[in-house]
């Protein structure tokens, strides 16, 4: 059956739902060969079929998908934002280490930006590489460029060499922040790029923190031969403003249907190593933030929002900068990605919104939840919409966290998201007046957004009814165009102006969204099965001594070896763990198939390590690690280790600990 005719039956079949046509309805469930179990939804008068019948809908205002899908026609992103800028005007615009940029006086920058890029040659339609953390110039440039018509390119912060030559080979001016030159030099320093701006954190800080950081960033680039060359290839921000003055030309170029206007790093993931640009399209921009807008996000005329992740993440770009402008907040910007300092920003800047990844909220509320337990005071009453995205949490850990936001003084529970870079960030978050109510295993990304077409598929395109796990498919106005210069990678993720997220998901009767993880995430068995890897640590985590799990594949002489990498819930002993060790072991014997077994299992203290660039649970760094894992052998705790051997590993049992026997 043609995609055509397959879509027209389920919009009939819904039509025959709402008028009862019982005839129509056998008709089409015969042709559609619907299960009984989804029969069961047509007296609710729904068709079984999420995407057709967009549950979510009825906890948005009426109308509001009709108001998402109505995006202003002919504007650029510029277009839209400066209006909303002149609208809340006076919200301060964004703030720097206590430097307050107005509105008016942010507007000036961008059109200074725009004035700057013409004069050093930036052309209409031209790409232009940034590589850095987000400053307030920066945020400007994001608009500049904009309004010349020309894109920026935020470059994936960990980019390899060959992949860095490969994503600015068409540009020939570039952006790039002086205290990370070492990461670009080689490929900057090249004749292709015509000039390059250099951009400082130190730019907009109030002294004497600028002079304290200048300092500092001097002795570095001493220390590793890093300096930017004393070139007139090179110029410094305020160098660069200055020729502003002398472009007296037009910078304001007309609107141009489906043209590129930024493109963003693929959500810290590649394909064989491949990084993917997303690019995004004025349309898809300008329909991300109207339909976010109308989806009852917490964000509020004059809160303020933490913007401390690089603009590489559409997640940043959209969600914490151009979304919050829209909707009149200030973006509270503070360049600095780590667990300590994200703590800090939380506690002294006190943002009524922030956005990051599960594995730094954890990090942020274990420590909060220490230090309570030791006596210090928190007041959390500021937080309005504190958001989890990224790789998201579990169930357990979301109810404790929210537990601690009640208790600090706060009126608001946690939200919980999903997005992706080819939908330009949001697909779902939770909505403030319908909260998940922890039903399933696994914790709920929301609610999808007004405006989002959301459906579950199997292998075949066929889509499956509610509580049914496949593949997502988003079909959205905020769809990417491409993937920057990659139409192969494009043509098998866009489909039909579809996106074919390669999420495994499933969708509830009441409309929520549930990630269970990437459908690449598992082992083929012989019977042509796949084996879920974070089936596997769920079953790992449903027990009452584990807080959390992850389960790899190791590639040894026998086929489907896993390693588990697992943190104990914090009231075990070292004298419980071989114990319950051998319990977990039994647990998995029950439930793997044949011939694939856990082997070894390496602990980890308070919680799984995580990428200081992503913020996301390192999966890469601990798939490469082959020593520090154990295992139960004969009733003793033995180490094991992995060595390498003709392209694979062999598994080596180091010793036993007669002191961790569960035989004593």
């Amino acid at each position: 059956m043609n995609k055509e005719l397959y879509t027209k039956l389920k919009e009939d079949l819904a039509e025959a739902v709402r008028s009862n046509d019982i005839q129509k309805i056998e008709e089409i469930k015969k042709i559609l060969n619907i299960p009984k179990e989804q029969e069961a939804y047509f007296s609710k008068g729904l068709t079984g079929y999420p995407s057709v019948d967009k549950v979510w809908l009825k906890y948005y205002k009426e109308g509001a998908e009709d108001l998402a899908n109505n995006i202003p026609v002919n504007k650029t992103v510029w277009d839209v934002i400066e209006e909303k800028l002149l609208e809340y005007y006076d919200v301060p615009a964004l703030e720097y280490f206590g430097k307050i940029f107005s509105r008016q006086e942010f507007i000036d920058l961008c059109y200074i930006w725009a004035r700057t890029f013409r004069a050093i040659g930036v052309e209409e339609n031209e790409i232009v590489p940034i590589y850095g953390p987000v400053v307030p110039d920066i945020c400007a440039m994001v608009f500049g460029l904009n309004i010349i018509g020309a894109s920026a390119y935020f470059l994936k912060l960990a980019i390899s060499k060959e992949a860095l030559e490969e994503e600015t080979k068409e540009s020939k001016i570039a952006v790039v922040y002086d205290g990370m030159w070492q990461n670009v030099r080689e490929e900057f320093a090249k004749d292709k790029f015509k000039k390059i701006i250099v951009a400082t954190v130190t730019a907009d800080m109030p002294s004497p923190k600028k002079e304290i950081v200048s300092f500092l960033n001097y002795i570095q680039t001493k220390k590793d031969k890093s300096g930017i060359p004393n070139d007139k290839k090179y110029i410094w921000l305020d160098e660069a403003k200055d020729l502003a003055d002398y472009y007296t030309g037009n910078v304001k170029e007309k609107f141009v249907p489906n043209r590129s206007a930024f493109i963003t790093s693929s959500s810290g993931t590649t394909v064989g190593g491949v990084v993917k640009g997303t690019v995004a399209t004025n349309e898809s921009i300008i329909s991300q933030i109207v339909g976010s807008t109308h989806s009852g996000i917490p964000y509020f005329v004059g809160d303020r929002i933490l913007n401390h992740f690089p603009f590489t993440a559409s997640t940043s770009l959209n969600c914490l900068y151009l979304l919050a402008l829209y909707n009149g907040l200030t973006v509270v910007v503070d360049p600095r990605v780590s667990e300590k300092d994200f703590y800090n920003q939380i506690i002294n800047l006190k943002p009524n919104v922030a956005l990051t990844t599960g594995s730094a909220w954890e990090s942020f509320f274990n420590r909060v939840d220490k230090e309570m337990k030791s006596g210090k005071k928190f007041d959390f009453s500021y937080a309005k919409g504190w958001i989890i995205g990224g790789e998201g949490t579990d169930c357990s850990k979301f109810k404790n966290w929210n537990r601690i936001m009640k208790q600090t003084g706060s009126m608001s529970t946690l939200y919980s998201g999903y997005g992706l870079s080819e939908t330009f960030s949001t697909v779902s978050v939770e909505n403030s007046n319908h909260k998940y109510n922890f039903s399933k295993q696994i914790m709920s990304v929301g609610l999808p957004q007004a405006g989002m077409v959301v459906g579950v598929f199997d292998e075949n395109g066929n889509e499956l009814s509610y509580n049914q796990r496949g593949e997502l498919y988003v079909k959205t106005k905020a769809h990417m165009k491409e993937y920057y210069n990659k139409p192969e990678l494009t043509k098998s993720t866009l489909v039909d102006e579809c996106i074919h997220t390669g999420d495994l998901a499933e969708i509830d009767e009441e409309g929520f969204l549930y990630i269970w993880g990437r459908i690449k995430d598992g082992i083929d068995l012989p019977n042509g099965e796949k084996l879920r890897l974070f089936d596997v640590a769920n079953q790992i985590k449903d027990t009452d001594f584990i807080d959390d799990a992850i389960v790899l594949p190791m590639e040894t002489e026998e086929e489907n070896t896993l390693v588990a990498h697992i943190v104990w819930d914090e009231r075990i002993t070292e004298e419980e763990k071989p114990l319950l060790l051998e319990k977990l072991n039994q647990k998995l014997q029950d439930y793997l198939p044949q011939n694939v077994s856990v082997v070894g299992y390496s602990f980890h203290e308070g919680m799984l390590p995580y990428s200081p660039t992503t913020l996301k649970k390192d999966k890469n760094k601990l798939s490469k690690q082959t020593t520090g894992y154990v295992q139960i052998v004969d009733g003793n705790l033995v180490n094991i280790s992995f060595i390498a051997k003709n392209g694979k590993y062999e598994i080596k049992q180091i010793e036993k600990n007669s002191k961790q026997s569960i035989r004593k």
